[in-house]
């Protein structure tokens, strides 16, 4: 399946890439403006990551609109590394409700951090 084209500037400001193969996969390189003044990676940076990956791979695997009602993260390291990846797998799928757990890995394939997110979806309107 392709992946949707997007314009965003909130992907170009944090700097985030993906791709879809078996799975949807998020990328993302450490650019200081992503530090806190203790030269620590932010942890809303890792948690945007992960409900985007989570809430994208529900969309594209139900082909419809993803809206987060739970989320729930663990962080196990904060010291900035050069590269991020993100990588998610739906668990559970009840009607309109899909859980789906996100974990990241830096370069060297060190989890960095782990979620998982309830998601209720919704048919995308076409216009």
């Amino acid at each position: 399946m392709k992946m949707p084209e997007t314009t965003s500037t909130f992907f170009d400001f944090m700097g985030f890439s993906g791709e879809w193969s078996d799975a949807f996969q998020l990328e993302i390189g450490m650019q200081p403006h992503l530090l806190q003044d203790d030269g620590t990676v932010h942890p809303g940076v890792f948690s945007t990551m992960l409900d985007i990956i989570m809430g994208a791979n529900i969309s594209l695997e139900t082909q419809s609109f993803a809206a987060t009602i739970n989320l729930n993260l663990s962080f196990f390291e904060l010291l900035p590394k050069e590269k991020y990846r993100a990588e998610t797998t739906i668990l559970n799928q009840d009607g309109k409700y899909v859980t789906a757990e996100g974990t990241i890995y830096d370069q060297n394939h060190s989890l960095i951090a782990k979620g998982i997110g309830t998601f209720k979806t919704s048919p995308i309107i076409q216009g």
